[in-house]
């Protein structure tokens, strides 16, 4: 036993040694290595949107997110908590790609579009991941002081406080209801998919009725706050 310890001891450093030597001659000689992503909360966040993008929500595990960080699943608790914190980080990247910027000179219907536009293109980049931002709780972190913002755009683009709260309410609803229905349809739909016995339907899965909703949401809207807005 005293034996094998001592050859133990001996064995460690030299492999220590002998599997640092292969990787510096691998360096110097121009041998190609994957470098692994440095670890923080946006990293993780990124890759955790790249692996649903690809794979669907369902497979997101704390293990699978470490596979394809190529670290290990405790390392990834130095960063979130837990899987519920994992998708707060993730729908914080996402918020984070969003134009919620005011902008000079804007009316209250431009500052709407831009701002929905905005939302529909997220949808496009990340259509499994959107949901996550999509339905999250409105009045709670993250997503809550993202509508703050949005608020402050809509006031200093001319509208009053109870204005801006009609416009925002009614807007999201509209958004967030048409483009869930249309990110939901791209996981289970092509395409080049076979006719259906309802052509006339296909119309409802593309992203032009986006914009003509639009158009007759801020319509609407108009007519419903009348010469008092802007």
């Amino acid at each position: 036993m005293r034996n094998q310890r001592i050859l133990l001891l001996w064995r460690t450093p030299y492999r220590t040694m002998y599997e640092d030597t292969v990787r510096s001659m691998g360096r110097s000689q121009g041998v190609q290595t994957k470098s692994r992503p440095k670890l923080n909360r946006d990293s993780v966040a990124t890759a955790a949107i790249a692996l649903i993008e690809r794979d669907g929500l369902e497979t997101l595990t704390m293990r699978a997110l470490a596979d394809e960080l190529r670290c290990g699943t405790m390392s990834l608790y130095s960063h979130v908590r837990n899987r519920d914190d994992l998708l707060e980080s993730v729908v914080e990247l996402l918020i984070r790609e969003l134009d919620t910027v005011a902008q000079a000179r804007e009316t209250w219907q431009q500052a709407i579009r831009r701002v929905l536009g905005s939302y529909r293109d997220l949808a496009v980049r990340h259509p499994r991941t959107f949901e996550l931002l999509a339905l999250a709780p409105y009045d709670e972190l993250p997503v809550a002081p993202h509508l703050a913002r949005v608020l402050c755009v809509l006031q200093g683009a001319g509208l009053n406080a109870d204005q801006a709260s009609h416009v925002l309410a009614v807007a999201d609803a509209y958004a967030t209801g048409f483009l869930v229905v249309w990110a939901r349809s791209q996981a289970t739909h092509r395409q080049d998919d076979l006719p259906t016995p309802w052509p006339m339907l296909s119309d409802l899965r593309h992203l032009d009725g986006f914009e003509r909703g639009l158009a007759t949401l801020i319509a609407g809207l108009e007519a419903t706050l009348g010469s008092t807005a802007g």
